[in-house]
């Protein structure tokens, strides 16, 4: 879990950094989560990452495009931040349940890609969204 918590602990670096929401995304997934298996997923965030991972391949690119960054082109901005978000809070359950030793289980509903309302996502997180 701790390759696991470091790689969106690096995608949520991302997302804060410079640069317009949908580039941030792009990174953030592409350098940081693509490479994530399924199975490597906790079921408790696993539906809201496959979300996330359907959406960042939903567009077919042109012959020099990346499916990911096709995909986030045709987003929206409150699109794109709400998958930036969806990260953000993903990260925050990973932290939550490595500090408190507790199980990783699966939630009885997630709706995604929209942040957990449960976590209170940083004030700075937030800000580095928009």
């Amino acid at each position: 879990m701790c390759q696991l918590s470091d790689n969106f602990y690096s995608a949520v670096r991302a997302l804060a950094g410079d640069g317009s929401i949908k580039s941030r995304l792009a990174c953030a997934y592409t350098d940081h989560l693509a490479m994530l298996a399924e199975e490597d997923v906790p079921e408790s965030i696993r539906p809201r990452f496959l979300v996330l991972r359907q959406a960042m391949k939903m567009v077919k690119p042109t012959s020099t495009e990346d499916p990911v960054i096709a995909s986030v082109r045709k987003m929206s901005a409150a699109e794109a931040s709400r998958y930036a978000a969806s990260i953000v809070a993903m990260f925050s359950e990973l932290v939550r349940v490595k500090a408190t030793g507790e199980r990783v289980r699966p939630r009885d509903h997630v709706e995604a890609p929209q942040a957990s309302p449960d976590i209170e996502v940083p004030r700075m997180l937030r800000a580095a969204l928009n």
